[in-house]
């Protein structure tokens, strides 16, 4: 999901067109609200996209303030033919990358492995075989727990990543959305049509790839199916009765839309594509709940969160990653946001995505469903963000 350099353009544009609007728009903008003027206003803004926006049928957004402890959820649009509500469950996308972060940061506290653990110790060579030889070397010896979450092994990017013949994966799920995919078949895709980006440690690149060798991995380290180690490890403690990880896919999902080129997948097949990088059904209450169960270190150690968002890799301009985990620093994306404060979480190509404000203490979750508003979404995060900080104490 290479998107960074758009997503930094996107919203440098989106914030001078409100400068050039004039100083009295701006003054106004500004102004305090009431929470219900505030409430009237998001609403406004969700129906709006959802009406604008061919690809996004709905939108769904929460705000937690960690002081107060209160939580305002809001919906717009559709799930098939009745209207979405704040409780409408979706596919989370590419946010279940962080749950993944946060098993292995369990399994690290209890002394199972390290982060500098080889893949190799964990997984047999026929499933490492190819992905990451480069110039007839093969690396995959060198290749750690800690590259696979902050993306520096180097291995290609099975959903997104440049192939060398064929269809990409994109192309493959829209034009056959009824095609099922298991773990094996994903990387597969990238061994026989992708090559990888570097050596391992050399550089950053986000890679899906490497996320379904860490779903393997754990699976062999848990002697448990992947959806079980998240239910028991994850989803039971924490009380996310709504979230699991999607298995059966098809027709009965019961999940908000989610489309990729204008074909909604959410009750095909092809949403197997997912799995360990982002297979995760959940709710906009579920994600607050782990979300501060997360950067509160309710889940592991603060010994490892601080590991976790030590955000040495660089997605693009402005974002920044860490182990299983994104940073936005808005004043890198524009100059004229040099007063919002950063913000880390969970981040999909589907315009979901559950951040965490440190310094303001609160939480912002958001559903639209559509990888083709996945730079609008960021835009819109810093719009819903505004009015969010606008309601008067």
């Amino acid at each position: 999901m290479r998107t960074g350099v758009k997503i930094a353009i996107w919203v440098a544009a989106s914030v001078a067109a409100v400068v050039v609007a004039g100083g009295g728009v701006l003054a106004y903008a500004n102004r305090p609200l009431s929470q219900s003027e505030a409430d009237a206003a998001i609403n406004e803004r969700l129906v709006d996209t959802v009406t604008k926006n061919d690809t996004v049928s709905a939108a769904l957004f929460a705000a937690y303030d960690g002081p107060t402890g209160e939580l305002h959820e809001y919906a717009a649009g559709t799930s098939s033919t009745k209207p979405a509500t704040t409780d409408s469950p979706f596919h989370a996308a590419s946010v279940g990358k962080t749950m993944l972060a946060a098993v292995y940061a369990q399994l690290v506290d209890e002394g199972r492995i390290t982060l500098d653990d080889p893949i190799s110790e964990h997984l047999d060579a026929e499933i490492l075989d190819g992905l990451f030889t480069i110039d007839g070397t093969d690396h995959s010896g060198e290749v750690t727990f800690r590259h696979l979450l902050g993306h520096t092994s180097g291995i290609a990017d099975y959903f997104e990543g440049p192939v060398l013949r064929g269809p990409s994966m994109i192309d493959i799920v829209t034009d056959d959305p009824d095609r099922a995919f298991t773990p094996e078949d994903l990387l597969a895709f990238s061994r026989e049509n992708q090559t990888p980006v570097a050596a391992p440690g050399e550089e950053f690149a986000y890679s899906d790839t490497g996320y379904i060798l860490l779903g393997l991995a754990l699976e062999r380290i848990e002697q448990q199916l992947y959806a079980d180690v998240l239910h028991e490890r994850i989803f039971a403690p924490l009380g996310m009765r709504d979230s699991h990880l999607l298995t059966d896919h098809g027709p009965g999902t019961d999940i908000l839309p989610l489309t990729v080129r204008g074909v909604d997948l959410s009750d095909r097949a092809a949403l197997s594509v997912d799995w360990a990088g982002g297979g995760v059904v959940t709710t906009l209450s579920d994600l607050v709940t782990f979300t501060r169960a997360f950067t509160s270190a309710e889940l592991f150690s603060p010994e490892m969160l601080a590991e976790l968002t030590t955000f040495t890799g660089q997605y693009d301009t402005g974002i920044h990653y860490g182990l299983g985990i994104m940073q936005f620093r808005f004043a890198e994306l524009s100059p004229m946001l040099f007063s919002m404060t950063d913000m880390h979480g969970a981040v999909g190509s589907t315009g979901t995505y559950a951040l965490y404000d440190p310094e303001n203490d609160r939480i912002y979750v958001a559903n639209y469903g559509s990888l083709d508003f996945a730079l609008k979404a960021i835009e819109e995060l810093i719009q819903l963000r505004l009015l969010v900080e606008r309601i008067a104490a």
